[in-house]
């Protein structure tokens, strides 16, 4: 009944709200590109190139849920080599950091809209022998027309944070219909686990089996061109550099403070920020302007030589690459509450990682790193400037830190590879004539 509900709802407001989404793009110009796959018109590889024994359909939403598919793509090719995959999502950025990050061989798509004409069209050329969804993006629609096809479905990597989860509770009627769809669900902790299962997921269902995106820390990190970095921003053996990585609103300012206190001490220190939306950009450079701090982007010094001592992050997927060459790292989203972000993803390279209180959404990668002294909580820029100042000063309590940021990536690596092996063997468990038929809704 909720379902139903759903669908009728969802076809309503689709329909009110798309010509003014029409009207938006033709005045802005955004979201043009891709509107026919959103439709369900698939006319890239999937369609024209030749199809393997098998084939998998994973669905990421944006740009963090796509490097859970880098990771699970390079161990899903070691253990499924019968297997093609494409990938499906649904922002701009996600799907230009997919077809610039993933081999040429993994179709990237536009997911298609949750509509029963887009979802029916786009399954009918696609033919998934397995769907897969990548942590918590959840659309009735596929699921159900999914499933009715034939499909396996999986859910990987799976959380909800706190917030997210308050926001489920509002459509539990839902959720308990569309949740026990699912082959199997992978969480990354067991309070998510314990989430699904007041959700409706059957106990059954769920297994706990850690972050993929750790891995990022293993072979997708290999493939990073390290010394190119360093090339590119032209730095000189033992250069102190700063990463603000996945910065927010209100913390730039504080960030460049701490860097102009630290530059005094430090001179030749360079800082790199990286905002989390792009979109930010030009209020983040009339900030370094009216502050008198000389800038360059990043697309800039990659047509020529660096000059300048801060470099502001213009472009996708650069910034795991810029991480390998950091000193120190500061992760965003924590300073202000924003629920914190991957910060797995620096320490995977040695680096000491700091980062604000609010880190609600990754309480377990701060844990980690925590009880072993790889990362570190700071309350205001004065604490994060006494922080970097003193390890700067104290080359034997940096080194410490570094070697337990080492030892902690290392220690959680696999999880990557125990999802991949958990849709190989729903895959293989499909019968055969579910992974033949395809029933067009």
């Amino acid at each position: 009944m909720y379902y139903k509900l759903y669908q009728f709802f969802s076809i309503v407001i689709f329909f009110t709200v798309f010509p003014l989404f029409l009207l938006h793009s033709a005045i802005t110009g955004k979201n043009r590109s891709g509107l026919g796959e959103r439709f369900g018109f698939i006319k890239n590889q999937v369609a024209a190139g030749k199809r393997k024994k098998y084939r998998i359909w994973l669905h990421a939403a944006s740009v963090g849920e796509v490097q859970v598919a880098r990771a699970l793509i390079i161990e899903l090719k070691k253990i499924l080599p019968e297997a093609d995959v494409v990938l499906s999502t649904v922002t701009e950025q996600g799907k230009a950091v997919a077809q610039k990050q993933l081999d040429q061989d993994v179709a990237c798509i536009f997911a298609p809209f949750d509509l029963p004409f887009s979802v029916s069209r786009a399954l009918n050329i696609i033919k998934p022998t397995v769907y897969v969804c990548l942590e918590t993006e959840l659309w009735p629609t596929m699921l159900v027309y999914a499933r009715r096809s034939g499909c396996r479905l999986l859910l990987v990597n799976g959380r909800i944070s706190e917030k997210s989860y308050k926001n489920y509770l509002r459509f539990k009627g839902l959720a308990r219909e569309i949740l026990p769809l699912f082959s199997q669900i992978s969480t990354i902790q067991a309070v998510d686990a314990e989430r699904f299962s007041s959700l409706g997921a059957h106990p059954e269902q769920i297994v706990v089996s850690g972050n993929a995106k750790y891995d990022l820390s293993g072979a997708a990190l290999e493939k990073i061109a390290v010394d190119d970095y360093r090339k590119l921003l032209n730095l000189r053996p033992g250069q102190t550099v700063l990463v603000a990585g996945s910065t927010h609103t209100g913390e730039e300012e504080l960030l460049v403070g701490v860097y102009l206190r630290l530059k005094k001490e430090v001179p030749d220190l360079i800082m790199i920020a990286a905002p989390r939306h792009l979109e930010r950009l030009p209020e983040i450079e009339a900030f370094l302007v009216r502050e008198k701090v000389a800038f360059e982007r990043l697309s800039a010094i990659k047509l020529q030589q660096r000059s300048e001592d801060v470099v502001l992050v213009d472009t996708m997927g650069d910034l795991a690459g810029l991480y390998s060459q950091a000193t120190f790292v500061f992760c965003g989203g924590s300073l202000v509450p924003r629920g914190g972000h991957n910060i797995m993803e620096s320490a995977a390279w040695g680096k000491p990682v700091f980062y604000g209180p609010c880190m609600k959404d990754f309480i377990d990668a701060k844990e980690l790193l925590e009880s072993k002294s790889a990362g570190c909580t700071v309350y205001s820029a004065d604490e994060l400037y006494d922080r970097l100042f003193n390890l700067i000063k104290d080359p034997i309590a940096y080194q410490h830190m570094v070697a337990q940021s080492k030892m902690v990536a290392l220690a959680h690596r696999g999880s990557a590879a125990r999802q991949a092996q958990l849709i190989k063997d729903v895959l293989l468990s499909c019968p055969t004539s579910a992974k033949a038929a395809f029933r067009s809704q």
